[in-house]
């Protein structure tokens, strides 16, 4: 599944939640009677200070075990924490988030994702992971899932190479999600930098035996391509942390 890392500010959800496990032969009633009681009961309704009309399903509280206990919620972004004690309120952290944009059956599709997303070698914080439904359709929805990833002290490793994507241009000139979310990059069938670093396991470069070796060397200080070794420099921080 392609995903792409975005920095998301903190955000108040209110809602409804409950305990539940995924093991748990009640879990899809658990889960299922929160947006009853969300929508159906009138709480979404009730909820003041709304900043959008979308809906989130949010996990949070688990240690990472698949198995192990977690809170879900209903839920919808407010511009102000309500007062009392009528919903039930969760701070989702600022951080980074990896993104997937799915499409289809409301339940089936984010069923799915989810089986796949846990299948996924991820940095995963595990502390808070949501939904967030675009629109009301049944059959023929957008959900965005986000999921937590473990905040690094000097950014998350963006490429193979060392290129900072979150600078680059043609991040939205091409559509280009970064080379650790695509399999080829936008300007040719292969990368040899990427390739090589995937070949071998590593994250990046600076992980490298043989860093910096004259393949990274030649891209760096391309005449037209080139950074002038800034990416080599980079390298060296993540090797760092």
């Amino acid at each position: 599944m392609e995903y792409e890392i975005v920095m998301l500010e903190e955000k108040i959800a209110v809602g409804v939640s409950a305990r539940t496990n995924n093991a748990s032969p009640d879990m899809s009633a658990t889960i299922g009677g929160l947006w009853d009681q969300f929508y159906n009961q009138g709480v979404y309704a009730s909820i003041p200070h709304k900043e959008n009309e979308k809906a989130l399903g949010i996990y949070t509280d688990y240690d990472g075990d698949a198995s192990a206990d977690y809170t879900a919620m209903a839920a919808c972004v407010t511009t102000e924490e309500p007062q009392g004690n009528q919903y039930a309120v969760c701070r989702i952290p600022a951080g980074p988030y990896a993104k997937f944009v799915i499409h289809g059956d409301m339940v089936q599709a984010v069923a799915a994702a989810w089986q796949e997303i846990w299948k996924m070698d991820l940095p995963r914080s595990f502390q808070c992971d949501f939904e967030e439904y675009q629109d009301d359709s049944m059959d023929h929805a957008e959900i965005h899932i986000y999921v937590g990833l473990v905040q690094e002290s000097k950014g998350l490793i963006e490429s193979r190479c060392g290129i900072l994507c979150s600078e680059c241009a043609c991040r939205e000139q091409m559509g280009c999600k970064g080379c650790l979310h695509i399999q080829k990059p936008f300007w040719g069938d292969s990368c040899p930098v990427k390739a090589s670093c995937e070949e071998k396991n590593l994250e990046h470069c600076g992980q490298c035996k043989e860093f910096p070796c004259d393949l990274l060397h030649q891209f760096a200080y391309d005449k037209q391509q080139g950074d002038n070794g800034k990416r080599i420099e980079q390298c060296k921080v993540w090797r760092k942390q």
